[in-house]
């Protein structure tokens, strides 16, 4: 442990299971690896999670916890700017009646909405989790020793992690063991992003997939001017990809020693 900056534990939380990495010194260098089956639902009360988490913080003494739920438990919308909205209690109720058109009459009320941050005139990601998860992250999982630093969806930590080789105009996909996120942006606003459930067992299933959500998605491919599509598919990322015309896709890797992007790799099948 270093003296100067305390171990941090990020977590990746999925419906079946929790995945920990301990990070040590400036660095965040990995020093261990933890990975536990767990019943991660609201029909408990999320009491399968707690019990997880709390053994993991003890056994790897670890107090503080930086949270990456998997996109299976969040939900996102492209939220457009308001030039009548005036402060960000305006722009949060009307994300709320975004969240309402699309999951139904006062579903908002049982989920814990929050906004991307964007410059004036930008359009955001507004991104949803369930309320009483919420609580019990923000409760620090009832444990007066544990603390939670920071809170993420699988998405937006892609997106946060690899911020900087992304341009002002590009697709940004992350794929997860059966849930894919995909999000689309020009002149650093966001266009759409939508999660949809998909089994994609290889490579191959994964092209055919991006191929299907190009034609849908209408988007004209030019040679010329290829669409860049960032991907973040740790399953596949050391498997050979294949091509498509007027598209340069573009692998999102993780550097070894950065513990806090390697959330998701155990479960994803590849390992640590």
């Amino acid at each position: 442990m270093s003296l100067l900056l305390p171990d941090t534990l990020s977590l990746y939380i999925a419906p079946d299971r929790v995945q920990a990495v301990k990070a040590s010194g400036w660095s965040r260098r990995a020093v261990e690896v933890r990975q536990r089956e767990a019943s991660v639902q609201a029909a408990d009360n999320w009491q399968g999670l707690v019990r997880v988490v709390t053994d993991i913080a003890r056994q790897t003494k670890v107090r503080q916890l930086h949270i990456v739920l998997s996109d299976k438990l969040a939900r996102y919308a492209s939220f457009p700017w308001g030039v009548n909205l005036r402060n960000a209690a305006e722009d949060l109720n009307m994300a709320k009646m975004n969240f309402d058109d699309v999951y139904g009459a006062n579903a908002s009320a049982e989920w814990h909405i929050g906004l991307s941050a964007a410059k004036p005139g930008q359009s955001r990601i507004s991104v949803a989790i369930p309320q009483s998860l919420f609580a019990v992250l923000q409760s620090n999982f009832g444990d007066k020793q544990i603390k939670v630093t920071s809170i993420q969806t699988a998405f937006c930590a892609t997106l946060q992690t690899h911020r900087k080789q992304l341009g002002d105009k590009g697709w940004l996909i992350n794929l997860e063991d059966g849930r894919l996120t995909l999000g689309c942006w020009s002149n650093h606003s966001w266009n759409w992003i939508y999660s949809v459930h998909a089994e994609l067992n290889s490579p191959e299933a994964l092209l055919n997939r991006v191929r299907q959500e190009i034609q849908l998605s209408s988007t004209s491919l030019k040679a010329a001017q290829p669409v860049s599509i960032f991907m973040h598919a740790p399953a596949f990322e050391h498997l050979p990809f294949g091509t498509l015309e007027g598209v340069r896709f573009i692998p999102l890797k993780t550097e070894d020693q950065k513990a806090g992007a390697k959330y998701a790799f155990a479960l994803m099948g590849v390992n640590p």
